[in-house]
């Protein structure tokens, strides 16, 4: 693990989409798999959003491995969606639990500030009750699910990939994960900072674009989600690959997944 400069944040998404450019097709055709895949999960009614976020550390891992695929020059296949699954499953199935565990948390601790009103609204789609509105209970849940969540996304950023390519238990991985974070606060300032900008600038585009049209800013929408979600997934890559230099990438994992 090492601490890397400011900057280096704004190299991870430029890396990232160096990462998407060398097969965008193939780089679309699993973002895109892989969310519809996370749509029909969640037709099973609380059943399926819990299955999909316990498998997102497995799914995750299978995004890195068609990073390290492209890196190598090598020919990226489909079945690298499930390639995340072939390696320490176990750990990362227990990583999924806990994340699934964690934001229960989180959401728990928020509801403490207006009542459940946030929750309803995200995952239920309930009207907040006026009185949450006005009296900004609503608001305040925001801000404690927020400070809640970072920590979590601190422990969690990581800790897939070095759970599934550096064998580490599930909890020296988000011991791990966390402080590898903590310590490059700075670049991941940046990173965050370059994410947002560029997601204002496309949705400006996107709404000047559509000019009030919601069929054609719906689709507009969808078409800008499907090609930053492939950046998202590789700058994760590139991340990784910066603060971890000596344990980048295990020889296994990405030439066997890369076979037909």
């Amino acid at each position: 693990m090492r601490i890397v400069p400011a900057k280096n944040g704004w190299l991870w998404f430029v890396k990232g989409f160096a990462l998407f450019r060398k097969n965008p097709l193939m780089w679309l055709f699993l973002v895109f798999t892989y969310l519809l895949s996370v749509m029909l999960l969640a037709q099973i009614r609380y059943l399926g959003p819990a299955v999909s976020t316990v498998l997102l550390p497995a799914f995750s891992v299978s995004f890195m491995v068609m990073c390290a695929v492209l890196e190598r020059g090598g020919i990226p296949r489909p079945v690298l969606l499930i390639s995340g699954f072939r390696s320490e499953p176990y750990r990362l199935i227990l990583l999924g639990v806990l994340y699934l565990l964690s934001f229960v948390a989180v959401f728990g601790l928020a509801s403490l500030a207006d009542g459940g009103a946030l929750v309803l609204a995200l995952f239920f789609g309930r009207q907040p009750p006026e009185e949450t509105l006005s009296d900004g209970s609503i608001l305040g849940a925001m801000l404690v699910a927020t400070l809640a969540a970072a920590p979590v996304l601190m422990a969690f950023w990581f800790a897939p990939v070095l759970a599934a390519w550096n064998r580490m238990s599930s909890v020296q991985a988000l011991f791990y994960s966390f402080f590898a974070v903590w310590r490059n606060w700075r670049a991941f300032l940046v990173y965050g900072a370059a994410f947002f900008l560029v997601g204002t600038l496309l949705m400006t585009a996107v709404m000047v674009f559509a000019q009030g049209r919601i069929q054609v800013f719906n689709s507009i929408a969808l078409i800008m989600t499907l090609l930053v979600w492939p950046t998202l997934f590789a700058s994760f890559y590139a991340s990784y690959r910066d603060i971890f230099p000596e344990n980048a990438v295990p020889a296994g994992p990405p030439s066997n997944a890369a076979s037909p």
